[in-house]
């Protein structure tokens, strides 16, 4: 036959293929199912091939020394009807088709199956194929065999691709169902024979629909040995669970993108809940037995959560904890049950995108934990209602616990427990009055003066207030349980037991204090039963007998905790110890009193109100973050803390100013990760300060050849010393990180602005800001053994218009009751611009005013008291830590000043210090955090005791007395 016969044979087996392909409208997408190679090229189609390859006259025994049916055999036996398929649909001409034929027919083992991978199994190489083909008919058979290598997807195991552009998949429908933590959720329809069990090696066949979640996989993170733990997980070798969404398989597509199978739900939780029109609530559940199942479907929600903590076990027998670490509503995925009607769901759990996972192994010391966010690249999410949950990885969650916060992650089973008792609250707001019940719950949650604008459970105290549970919780399960009690007595107590269960045993703010999933699945599943026989029929009731009552609540898993708290003698004050062991030197409060710094010579330790226990059991707090001082020629000589940075100085064999981001990195809570480090050659640091809002920093440093000659005044912005340096995170050593820093030396910076002073840097007392441009400056001279009768200077300093004014306070006598130097403390007013208090001799109150032309002076005596510590609030109302005369015992005090020469200083004592002494370093603050006015005093107590103390000046907003 002509070289035109197979011209017209290629033709029309082209059409033929095109017809049969799936999506064969969209190029890109267009791909051949199972078999289709084997349909089109039947035997007759076959025949027609050879013949339409040999010279007219000749026979195909002549042509390829084999017959018709011997090639038809040998393409069946080699599996290569895909292969021509290719070929012929790639119409690669008929010199290939008869090189196809020599090479891969009619020898008895072809030559090329040697030389690599077999040419029977696509993706071909493209190599492989130039070698038998030349590179023209090669690269047409490589555009066109991505349609003949379509996925299949393997039940419960990994399938990768390499490259996507070789091989399609095999999709016929795709529809974006939603995103989550880590992906978009698509509902997927499978092609017939593209999805096939291994261990049967059945393949399906219909097409089959599932709901496939893609993840974006982290470039720089190869996650080989978490992905294999993820996959032990989700495809457990166990009885599994019912409750617990399966996984149908993965794929790996090239390195961006991990995709999982999983069954298709009906609906998730979220949408159930919700409204299907906007404008329109969404009733909730009418009738007992609607409401009953869904308090089923929870119960079962408990169980799958009971499961993921304590009942799994890997192929190899090894038990696995998994944390969800994401129990929200849209991560509850609803399935129906067979013949269980129109409410009947299976509730499962979903979503393991922010999971971590624990492999206890027997015998060992410890766990290894295995945690598997980092595999993934998190897309962000936009904020949203209530049910919406996880707003972000920062812990702005509705439904995360309270140590979901911590920069010091310490989230566990516990946390898991508390979201699934936020989960359970709201569905019984949903079974009360449907959506709206829902979105009241939510207003009342946020519209609390505590809440932050964030609709939590829980309202993270500030400035040294404890954590705790929403009052609202309680509130509006009161209103639930009343409402419930309306339509039935029973239903109401079934209710109350339910909901007060999760108050006492699951919202503590201690999770070691909350009980196991096992324990709300009881109490569920307890709940119902008080349900299900509410909706059987009452025979007794119908016969005139009373109805027997139910006893089911008589028991409670979990009896109500004693809640016993040390308090202080004064209620105004709570006091906390910090560790004995640590031998701090120094401690500091930030200026809004949210954050304490102590330290020791070679450790740095943050505490926050998230470092606070709970109000029940010993007032021990723990620290939110610490850093080891890494050098090993130095100790930290003092810090200052605001809200944004840290900053430390070191002494010893190097000098060296620490500059920490407190709230850089993932955590919501402070975090001592990122620091940068400047090096002063020469001067030490003898003493530094930053202020309040953080932009500037001002030190004083020593003379780089002797103490006592005059010291320097160095300030700059703290952005643009933190240009200087690169930031590198803690603990990293020189060459392990990009982003490790060498020693940053700013021995003449050419930031800031450097001013010599008149006097040797340890005679400077006190330096503060009071704007970030202006600073005060307390000069005292070295006392000696001649005279105490000394002076000391006030110094107020403008940084930009570099200008100074000074004013001189002099000693007025000796009072030999105190041993204490001129210098005692000193705080700015806030109101009143360019104006200062000082004490001196602990009894000597200076009111000063630098502004003007003529600054203000006023001296008056502090009658029956010493002063040890000065504070002045927002509204320069005076506060001060001190002792009366005829007691040793410090108070915190309220002084009222006198602005004129007439009358003296009244003193009002508020509250005691129970522990602290006059001789005890302490460091103070004052502030108005959330409404409430408090003190927050830091302290080296004694020997063996450090303490920090609250003391409430006013009352709170709100005067809830819950949680």
């Amino acid at each position: 036959m002509a070289p035109t016969a197979y011209d017209s044979f290629s033709h029309k087996v082209y059409e033929e293929i095109l017809q049969r392909l799936q999506r064969k409208d969209e190029e890109r997408l267009r791909f051949a199912v199972q078999g289709t190679g084997k349909s089109v090229l039947h035997n007759d189609n076959l025949r027609a091939f050879f013949r339409s390859l040999i010279p007219a006259g000749q026979t195909t025994t002549q042509y390829f020394g084999l017959d018709e049916d011997a090639l038809i055999t040998r393409v069946r036996e080699r599996k290569l009807y895909d292969f021509l398929a290719v070929l012929i649909f790639a119409t690669c001409g008929i010199e290939a088709a008869r090189i196809f034929t020599n090479e891969l027919l009619v020898q008895d083992v072809p030559s090329l199956r040697r030389k690599g991978r077999p040419l029977d199994e696509l993706p071909a190489e493209r190599q492989q194929l130039i070698d038998l083909f030349g590179i023209v008919a090669a690269d047409k058979f490589v555009s066109n065999q991505a349609c003949f290598s379509t996925v299949v997807i393997l039940n419960r195991q990994e399938v990768r691709v390499q490259d996507p552009e070789s091989q399609r998949l095999p999709y016929l429908e795709e529809t974006l169902l939603g995103k989550g933590s880590f992906g978009k959720v698509f509902k997927v329809k499978i092609a017939k024979g593209h999805f096939r069990d291994p261990l049967t090696g059945i393949k399906s066949s219909t097409p089959k629909e599932f709901a496939r979640k893609d993840y974006l996989l982290s470039s720089e993170y190869p996650a080989k040995g978490e992905r294999d733990i993820m996959e032990k997980i989700l495809t457990s070798s166990t009885t599994g669970c019912e409750n617990v969404v399966q996984n149908h398989g993965s794929l790996e597509v090239g390195s961006a993108t991990y995709s999982l199978f999983m069954p298709l739900a009906v609906c998730d939780l979220r949408a159930y809940m919700s409204p299907d029109d906007e404008t329109k609530p969404k009733p909730g559940p009418k009738t007992i037995a609607s409401r009953a199942s869904m308090i089923d479907g929870a119960e079962g929600l408990a169980g799958g959560l009971k499961f993921l903590h304590t009942e799994m076990k890997t192929a190899e027998k090894e038990d696995i904890a998994c944390y969800h670490m994401d129990l929200k509503p849209s991560n509850i995925l609803l399935f129906r049950k067979e013949g269980s009607g129109e409410d009947g769901y299976i509730w499962k759990l979903s979503d393991f995108g922010m999971s971590r996972v624990k492999l206890r192994r027997r015998g060992q010391d410890g766990e290894r934990v295995k945690d598997f966010n980092s595999w993934f690249v998190p897309r962000p999410k936009p904020a949203d209602p209530s049910l919406s949950g996880t707003i972000n990885r920062r812990g702005e969650g509705t439904y995360l616990s309270p140590e979901s916060v911590l920069s010091e992650r310490s989230m566990g089973v516990g946390s898991d427990v508390w979201s699934l008792a936020c989960v359970i609250s709201i569905v019984f707001s949903f079974l009360e009055d449907g959506s709206r019940a829902i979105e009241l719950y939510q207003q009342g949650r946020l519209s609390h003066s505590k809440a932050d604008g964030y609709d939590r459970f829980f309202l993270r105290g500030r400035g040294f207030a404890s954590t705790r549970v929403n009052p609202e919780v309680h509130k509006w399960h009161t209103k639930l349980i009343e409402s419930a009690k309306k339509r039935d007595p029973i239903e109401g107590e079934a209710v109350k037991s339910m909901l007060r269960f999760l108050e006492e045993s699951v919202f503590e703010v201690d999770q070691t204090k909350r009980c196991s999933a096992k324990d709300v699945q009881d109490m569920l599943r307890a709940t119902f039963k008080v349900y299900r026989r509410l909706d059987e029929p009452k025979a007794d009731s119908l016969e005139g007998k009373p109805s027997k009552p139910l006893s089911v609540f008589s028991w409670n898993p979990l009896r109500r905790r004693s809640r016993t708290t040390e308090t202080s003698a004064d209620d105004r004050v709570e006091e906390w110890f910090l560790s004995a062991s640590d031998d701090y030197k120094g401690c500091d409060v930030s200026p809004d009193a949210s954050l304490v710094v102590y330290w020791t010579d070679i450790k740095l330790s943050v505490y926050t109100n998230q470092s606070l226990p709970p109000r029940e059991g010993p007032r021990r707090v723990t620290p939110a973050a610490e850093h080891p001082l890494e050098e090993t020629n130095c100790i930290w000589k003092t810090a200052k803390v605001t809200q944004k940075y840290l900053i430390a100085s070191t002494t010893g064999g190097s000098f060296n100013l620490y500059i920490f981001d407190l709230q850089r990195g993932d955590s919501i809570d402070v975090t001592l990760n990122y620091l940068s480090r400047l090096t002063f050659l020469a001067p030490e640091i003898h003493t530094f300060s930053i202020s309040a809002d953080s932009k500037t920093i001002a030190c004083i440093l020593q003379d780089r050849e002797e103490d006592n000659n005059p010291g320097t005044l160095f300030t700059a912005e703290t952005s643009e010393l933190l240009k200087l340096v690169k930031r590198r995170p803690s603990g990293a050593t020189e060459g392990a990180s990009s982003n490790a820093s060498s020693n940053d030396n700013i021995s003449e910076p050419s930031v800031g602005h450097s001013q010599k002073l008149e006097c040797p840097a340890h005679y400077v007392t006190h330096l503060s800001f009071c704007s970030r441009d202006e600073l005060y400056m307390v000069v005292q001279p070295e006392l000696t053994v001649r005279s105490r009768e000394h002076k000391i200077t006030l110094d107020y300093i403008s940084i930009s218009a570099k200008s100074k004014v000074s004013v001189v306070i002099e000693s007025r006598g000796f009072d030999s009751s105190t041993t204490a130097g001129l210098f005692t403390t000193f705080a700015p007013f806030r109101q009143e611009a360019v104006t200062c208090a000082i004490v001196t001799r602990e009894k000597g109150l200076h009111v000063q005013s630098l502004a003007g032309q003529e600054p203000f002076s006023m001296h008056k005596d502090i009658r029956g008291y010493r002063v040890l510590k000065l504070m002045i609030d927002s509204d320069d109302k005076v506060y001060a830590i001190g002792t009366s005369t005829a007691s040793n015992r410090v108070q915190l005090l309220e002084l009222t000043i006198p602005r004129s020469s007439v009358g003296g200083v009244s003193v009002q004592e508020i509250a005691q210090l129970s522990g602290l002494t006059i001789h005890d370093d302490f460091t103070e603050q004052v502030a108005t955090v959330a409404g409430e006015k408090c003190a927050l005093v830091a302290a080296l107590v004694g020997v063996n005791r450090r303490a920090i103390y609250r003391i409430r000046l006013s009352e709170p907003e709100d005067s809830d007395s819950d949680g």
